[in-house]
């Protein structure tokens, strides 16, 4: 009889080892939410490829465009707000006028990759990121395109 116990409660806790990927977490608001892995990218030391990494996300769809932005975004550039069109298909980031410090093609190019990269690796159905600037369309900058959408063919997702 205790080699049967012993046996039923081996195999109830195997049973629970490493099946709970997720960990509740109380919002304060009386709810638990349940933090998740996503995946989002960074540049390299010399700012010459992109690199992906892990981060634990807690919040609903609604949470993630501004979380992804502030995880990723190495600059001073503030997210002044998002919409998505088209079914979802794409995104607009609507930036602020800290845009205009990021320097250089290669300064503009990470900044655009790894926001592009994380947001296309999230958001499956989204087909196309296009960055404005307060509200136009209107191109600005000569190293980066503001009111052109980028698409997940360029980044090869």
């Amino acid at each position: 009889m205790k080699k049967l116990v012993f046996v039923l409660l081996m195999t109830v806790v195997l049973a629970a080892c490493g099946t709970d990927k997720k960990e509740p977490t109380n919002t304060g608001q009386g709810k638990l939410e349940e933090a998740e892995t996503i995946v989002l990218y960074k540049a390299d030391s010399n700012a010459e490829y992109t690199m992906p990494y892990e981060e634990s996300f807690t919040g609903n769809d609604a949470d993630l465009v501004p979380f992804i932005f502030e995880h990723v975004n190495q600059h001073e550039v503030e997210l002044l707000d998002y919409t998505f069109e088209n079914d979802n298909k794409s995104l607009i980031l609507n930036l602020g006028d800290d845009v205009y410090t990021i320097q250089g093609s290669a300064g503009a190019s990470m900044f655009v990759e790894t926001l592009a990269k994380s947001y296309f690796e999230n958001f499956a159905e989204l087909e196309e990121i296009t960055f404005i600037h307060k509200g136009s369309y209107e191109s600005i900058l000569d190293h980066m395109n503001i009111g052109e959408p980028y698409t997940r063919q360029v980044f090869d997702m």
